[in-house]
């Protein structure tokens, strides 16, 4: 008898019988070897068969690239080529030879480096899903080809901008496809152009702040996104090249000048992935805090909120292990029992949507037990800075000193390291504390933190009220912040906390007294807690018990976000180093430099094209406007963060519409207004079944010129090429983005178009990375030829010039006493931005969500007197989106607890949160076919359910006596139904065919890891389209395979886009926020793309399920796994006895 662990569960199981491995018998013939050799030298087995396997690893030659995909570690990977094909892909071990210009060294520590992911990626590079040449939709060509009639309802139709889904896509020359669209941009923005223009826009019913927003330019209605650009900067941010190359249409459409053309609208990564900490910027006035992933083995505690390293960070997980390995504690905060959880030190477990309670919780005690650093608090934070009670604003030193005058700050670091500009310096001020020498107010600036608070001889005040006058003689009262929060932290006791988050209580209590007492502390989160809609309160509540204790600035310390790979600031700009990542993308289009060897400082720069939040397309491409009962009509948006209307959209290297919450939304109500949608990727996608053009592009491993990327997780900057001949009629990004903008030029007989892509047309995009080496402040003094020589270690890669290795953020702040990023030059508990106090956010405070609750949707859990929100006097019982989102209603936890939220009333009881998947990277290798099969517990090579829509089908996990109460049995298939009044888009009627492929269908999977009433579904699986359900329904074989497209869907109807929808936070949306640009030296008020802008929010939703098929084959009966007794959620009595250990007796010798 051959014993497996199968055969010993199966055998158990019937039998009931308690196994022992002292059964001697047993344990013989586990000991009895297979095959029995007398003499091996005259009878051993044949061996030839063995050269089949060594033959599969035989290779002609192997090569490096660069696999990097928006997963932050671009790893730096071999293939193996066998007659010109990749046999295999393999880690690289090779960083300890990473090095940089000063003989900095990288270590072996970082190897290996590479996931399952990058494993098979070659799968996709040769199969059965790649774009193989240009497409162009049928209706799209014969509108051109009929000469751009209007647009009118029956020429939608005719012309099936309002049914994409269902119309033909035909194959094109790369030259025909080019000149179609090249005549659609001409002819789409100069009919926009203008007061004609603008009239037509109106007509269609923009609102007003938009077509104004255009300033007269139809090529603002032009919207291009470069998939998170780092990925690839020249190719993927390349794009906001092209659009600053608009301006040069703008100049032929409207007879302007250089003074004044306009180029398109840049569209936003990271914040519309819901990827961005959005309360980063808030807090210490920087896009984002990370580290590079070696940094955390300095951690001593590492606390994980909502965030999976374990599993979604698979090439640098082993930092994390080391955490353990060096005597460190780990916990982690999820609502379920995730792998993260098994390996740590305690788990904490959490109502969804509650985790700023319990970072206020946590500071309470910190404050109340008085575990705090004073020294720290008072250099570093605003905690001593007094605030007014009567306005909520930060006391200005003008306020009560008698024609004070501004400090002269001009060569200090803010001026002269940073950036800051006199008008920001008037509207920013000089601060005021209390002196606890002088038992009076003094004032103080930005620069005034660390040792220069000290060399000042001022010892500010953390507690106490005090009466000041005001320069026109008004007695005010004023307070440290540190004492206002000891008001505002009364609402936060353990029993509150406790309440609110279901979380255990001497679990909380344990986890402030290990903040308090180990260092150095680290938090890590990511779109776990991003994209919940409060996202903002939440980021900075997280900084709170580290600003207490000391624990920023220093290694191993800190609060970080993981998602996306963001960090353009690698190129970073300054006045000594040059343009950096601003003279790619926004080279002056009317003075482009010919010379190839010019240096970086030589470039001039003038940005034309204007940033934008893919968002507010999200929001059926309107700005937030709401109809208030207080104030009538009022507009959230805020004028820095504008959106136009959008007529072009042409986005590369991204599912964007596959990937878009309220995707049916999109699809049914909002595109159909577009009049041209391009997309360039490898793959036949989502997108692109919806797409009027589809431009096919080479992989990472077919490029026929240089990349460059580089990344937030690592310090390493990366050129590379392909090393393989481009399997189909593809080519290089940013060769598609050069051939569209000379056929521009060639129609509009303009040879600017082609000088300001010369270098790209002629194949040497390299001198473009030269630039961008040369005008960085993190790559200054490299150059191309060094890094591709192999100088600096493998060819291709150097270390980028960061002051400490690992890259920490804020070691300078704390170390050298420079000012943070934000107003006052301190980390920020408190925001005093005009918008924010009328949000009810002054104070970092807990609100239930606008959804995803089931109390008052978005009510504010405060008592505190000093926060007073605007509710606008929208009613408790509004249930419209919109008003819900802006809606601030103030109330006791007590109060808040006796309230309902009206979809909690109606059956939709259970939340749905959306994590990254370790065998995808948002949409990528969705169906792949290994990773297909790996992706969910229903994969099957064979397909024996002809129910699947492919090798794979995507799932949802619930609590099994959830789902059992509701009579749904493991491996069933579900409806998942969300808020009817809006989703799956609005307007549905059960009649319209349409949704039918809207509605949700998936396969329900028993997972006790979740608790009652929250469910989840991995993200960004390939959508259901009107192809791929018409494929399903009549192909033989039942594969969701779109005819002509060859398009492969992860569903048999709808996708995890059917239950979502955008959500446009108020909060997201200010133009009075100060904080730092993120790719220069330099400071901002308000909107900059995927720094302060709207963060989706994907999980702010609550569902309903509902039974809607049997699993079992054909659906009949139970899926076989469930039968078995040893599925989660179904165990038989041996399985119960096998993980409780009582299968195992131990003998006393």
């Amino acid at each position: 008898m051959k014993l497996t662990r199968r055969t010993f569960l199966q055998v158990a199981g019937a039998t009931g019988a308690t196994f022992s491995l002292a059964d001697k018998t047993m344990a013989f013939r586990l000991l009895k070897p297979a095959v029995e050799v007398g003499n091996p030298l005259d009878a051993y087995p044949d061996r030839t068969w063995e050269s089949v396997y060594r033959d599969q690893y035989r290779y002609d030659r192997s090569f490096t690239y660069t696999c990097s995909p928006n997963d932050t570690h671009a790893c730096r990977v071999r293939a193996f080529v066998r007659n010109e094909v990749i046999m295999r892909v393999e880690q690289n071990y090779d960083h300890q030879n990473y090095s940089d210009l000063y003989g900095n060294k990288a270590t072996r520590n970082w190897n290996p480096r590479m996931c399952l992911k990058g494993f098979t990626f070659h799968r996709r590079v040769y199969g059965p899903y790649r774009l193989r040449y240009p497409l162009i939709r049928k209706g799209w060509k014969q509108w051109a080809d009929d000469g751009f009639p209007e647009l009118t309802p029956e020429n939608k139709t005719k012309y099936m901008f309002d049914a994409r889904g269902q119309d033909e896509l035909l194959k094109a020359s790369w030259d025909d496809a080019w000149t179609y669209a090249a005549k659609g941009i001409i002819h789409i923005t100069k009919k926009y152009s203008g007061e004609e223009g603008a009239k037509k826009l109106i007509e269609q019913g923009y609102p007003k702040e938009m077509v104004d927003a255009m300033k007269g330019a139809g090529t603002r209605t032009f919207k291009g996104r470069g998939g998170m650009g780092l990925l690839g900067v020249i190719g993927k941010y390349g794009m906001y090249r092209f659009n600053n190359t608009l301006a040069l249409v703008d100049s032929h459409n409207r007879g302007l000048g250089p003074d004044k053309a306009l180029g398109g609208r840049n569209w936003s990564n990271y914040t519309w992935h819901g990827d961005q900490a959005p309360g980063h910027p808030f807090v210490h006035g920087l896009q984002t805090s990370d580290v590079d992933m070696n940094d955390i083995r300095f951690s001593k505690l590492v606390i994980q909120t909502g965030k999976n390293l374990i599993e979604n960070k698979m090439p640098e997980a082993h930092w994390l292990t080391e955490v353990m390995e060096r005597g460190g504690k780990l916990v982690v905060i999820t609502p379920e029992y995730s792998p993260s959880s098994q390996k740590a030190d305690y788990w904490i477990p959490i109502r969804c949507n509650t985790d700023t309670a319990l970072f206020l919780g946590l500071t309470r005690i910190l404050m109340d037990e008085k575990l705090y650093d004073a020294d720290y608090v008072k250099k570093f934070t605003d905690f001593p800075l007094l605030v007014r009670t009567d306005t909520l604003k930060r006391l200005q030193a003008k306020d009560i000193f008698p024609d004070y005058k501004l400090e002269d700050i001009s060569q200090g670091p803010s001026f002269k390291m940073h950036g800051l500009h006199d008008d920001q310096r008037e509207t920013i001020g000089d601060f005021v504390v209390w002196d606890a020498k002088t038992n009076g107010p003094s004032p103080i600036t930005r620069d005034d933190v660390g040792d220069k608070l000290t060399a000042k001889g001022i010892d500010p005040v953390l507690d106490g009220t005090f009466k000041v006058k005001t320069v026109d003689g008004k007695e005010i009262e004023v307070m440290p912040l540190f004492e206002m929060y000891k008001i505002h932290l009364k609402d936060y006791d353990i029993d509150t906390v406790v309440e609110i988050t279901n979380s255990p209580r001497e679990l909380i209590e344990r986890l402030a007294h290990d903040i308090a007492t180990i260092k150095p502390v680290a938090i890590h989160y990511g779109e776990g807690i991003n994209h919940w809609f409060h996202a903002t309160l939440f980021n900075r509540s997280t900084y709170l018990p580290l600003m207490l204790t000391g624990n920023i600035g220093y290694k191993g310390s800190g609060s970080h976000t993981w998602s996306g790979n963001y960090k353009a600031g690698n190129f970073q700009a300054s006045k000594w180093s040059g343009p950096g990542f601003y003279g790619w993308v926004a080279e002056d289009v009317f003075n482009p430099n010919l010379d190839p060897y010019a240096p970086a400082t030589d470039l001039k720069v003038r940005g034309r094209a204007y940033d934008e939040e893919v968002a507010y397309w999200n929001h059926n491409d309107r700005p937030l406007i709401v109809n208030t009962p207080k104030y009538g009509r009022k507009c959230f948006t805020g004028k820095t963060h504008m959106p136009t209307p959008t007529k072009v959209m042409w986005f590369t290297n991204v599912n964007l519409v596959n990937n878009a919450k309220h995707v049916y939304q999109m699809l049914k109500n909002v595109n159909p207004n577009i009049e041209q949608i391009m997309s360039t990727d490898i793959e036949v996608t989502g997108s692109i079944e919806y797409a009027d053009f589809a431009f096919p592009a080479n992989s990472w491993a077919e490029f026929e010129t240089h990349e460059i990327t580089s990344s937030c997780s690592n310090p390493f900057v990366q050129i590379w090429k392909g090393g393989i001949r481009p399997v189909n009629d593809s080519r290089d990004d940013v060769m598609i983005l050069a051939g569209m903008a000379a056929k521009l030029g060639d129609l509009l007989r303009d040879m600017r178009f082609r000088d300001y892509w010369k270098f790209a047309l002629e194949g040497r995009p390299e001198v473009y990375i030269q630039r961008l080496l040369d005008g960085s402040t993190t790559l200054k003094g490299y150059t191309f030829d060094a890094i591709v020589n192999g100088k600096y270690g493998e060819p291709g890669v150097a270390l980028l010039l960061y002051r400490t290795y690992p890259r920490q953020p804020f070691w300078e702040q704390v170390h050298e006493s420079l000012p943070f990023y934000t107003p006052t030059g301190r980390l920020q508990a408190y925001n005093d931005e005009s918008e924010i106090i009328e949000y009810g956010e002054n104070f970092i405070v807990h609100r239930e969500g606008p959804e995803a609750t089931p109390y008052l949707p978005n009510v504010i859990a405060s008592t505190n007197p000093y926060i007073r929100p605007d509710d606008y006097g929208i009613p408790e019982s509004a249930e419209h989106w919109d008003e819900r989102t802006v809606r601030n209603i103030k109330k006791s936890w007590a109060e808040v607890k006796q309230t309902k939220n009206f979809l909690w009333e109606k059956g939709y009881k259970f939340y749905c949160v959306t994590p990254k998947s370790r065998h995808t990277v948002h949409s990528q290798w969705a169906v792949t076919d290994w990773n297909f099969i790996w992706n969910n517990n229903f994969g099957d090579p064979y397909r024996m359910d002809k129910r699947m829509p492919g090798v794979g089908e995507h799932q949802i996990h619930i609590n099994p006596q959830a789902a059992m109460d509701m009579g749904i049995n493991d491996g069933d298939y579900v409806y998942v139904d969300a808020n009817p009044a809006d989703r799956p888009y609005e307007g549905w009627k059960p009649s319209d065919p349409f949704y039918k492929v809207a509605r949700l269908m998936l396969r329900c999977k028993y997972n006790p890891a979740y608790p009652y009433g929250v469910t989840m579904m991995k993200h960004s699986a390939w959508i259901s389209t009107e192809r791929s359900v018409k494929a399903h329904e009549s192909r033989p074989d039942g594969r969701a395979l779109s005819a002509d497209t060859g398009y492969q869907s992860s569903f048999r109807y709808g996708s995890q886009q059917s239950i979502t929808r955008d959500w446009s936070m108020p909060m997201h949306q200010l133009d009075s926020l100060f904080h730092k640009s993120k790719t220069s030296m330099k400071f901002i008020f308000g909107y900059e793309a995927d720094n302060h802008g709207i963060n989706t929010t994907p999980k702010e939703t609550l569902v309903k399920i509902t039974k809607a098929e049997d699993g079992g084959i054909g659906g009949k009966g139970l899926w076989d796994p469930a039968k078995t007794g040893y599925t989660a959620g179904n165990e038989n009595d041996f399985m119960r006895r096998y993980l409780s250990g009582e299968l195992i007796k131990i003998e006393k010798a």
